[in-house]
């Protein structure tokens, strides 16, 4: 793949990792079941993590293509 086709693949994983960031934070204010616990925060800062490298990688990967 070419790196502009890498940009964008880490550029919708970023996406996704925000989305599933909010969903676990949604989940942790209102859970269903008592037994949740800590794990919806664990999921949620793991989430803004990921978010976070993807993001590096995706702005990497349009470097390259700006160098190429």
């Amino acid at each position: 793949m070419k790196s502009d086709a890498w940009s964008v693949v880490f550029t919708g994983l970023s996406l996704t990792c925000i989305t599933s960031t909010a969903l676990f934070l949604l989940v942790a204010i209102n859970p269903k079941d008592a037994a949740y616990g800590a794990t919806p925060f664990i999921y949620a800062g793991c989430s803004a993590f990921l978010a976070l490298a993807f993001n590096r990688a995706s702005a990497w990967a349009a470097r390259r293509t700006d160098a190429a």
